[in-house]
């Protein structure tokens, strides 16, 4: 596996975090982090707060709607269920309670709707083809946070969290076999994060993408380095 140096970093996002803070106010955001509550640490209020950062730089460069992206970021993860036969139904509560919540807050309706419809398909898992501004926005913000060096983070957290051994020592890299993350951890590189950065909606998050997948690779060979057999 050849090493890839990333592309010259630029200051795309600000090194703070507080990218369009000032659409959402401390009290609102307080409620949502109420959501959140029992989240796993991948999917946390902390994910939600990156994935508006990352929306609302590539929502400038785009022409979205940048307070429908903020809330949308922000509310994403509170609408998902658990990955089980009960997920749609869950996911449709998490929605309803969005709806509410806005409403509660004197939000438009058509600013509401946007909301709904940015939140409902950007998941991966559904593999539904965003069509709004602000949905398109909101899924390449989301894979974002799934790739570089957070993503790397958040892939180990999560395996370890589950008991998931790091990789397969026959084949960590997938090379001669299907990569199985439900078993090994590192095989979700392979399933999932490798392949984000050719599905990016937005020429903005594609090039944000570029980066990120490049420092993906740079560690995959530096871990095969580390870890190959003598």
């Amino acid at each position: 596996m050849a090493k890839l140096d990333p592309e010259p970093r630029r200051e795309d996002l600000p090194a703070d975090g507080s990218a369009g803070e000032d659409l959402i106010g401390a009290e609102l955001i307080e409620e949502i982090g109420a959501l959140y509550e029992g989240k796993d640490p991948a999917h946390d209020l902390f994910h939600a707060l990156r994935v508006r950062r990352n929306a609302l730089v590539i929502a400038e460069a785009e022409g979205a709607d940048p307070t429908i992206l903020a809330l949308a970021a922000l509310l994403h993860d509170a609408a998902s269920g658990p990955k089980n036969r009960g997920r749609d139904e869950a996911e449709e509560r998490g929605l309803e309670t969005i709806q509410d919540l806005l409403k509660r807050w004197g939000y438009p309706d058509e600013l509401i709707e946007g909301v709904l419809r940015a939140v409902e398909v950007h998941s991966y898992s559904k593999g539904i083809d965003p069509v709004t501004p602000e949905a398109r926005v909101l899924q390449d913000a989301d894979r974002l946070d799934a790739i570089g060096a957070i993503g790397i983070a958040r892939v180990f957290m999560t395996g370890g969290a589950l008991g998931r051994p790091l990789y397969n020592p026959d084949d960590p890299f997938c090379r001669s076999r299907e990569p199985d993350d439900g078993e090994w951890n590192l095989d979700h590189f392979f399933s999932k994060l490798l392949k984000l950065e050719e599905g990016m909606k937005t020429e903005a998050g594609k090039r944000l993408a570029r980066r990120r997948g490049a420092f993906l690779k740079m560690y995959l060979s530096e871990l095969e380095e580390e870890i190959k057999r003598p």
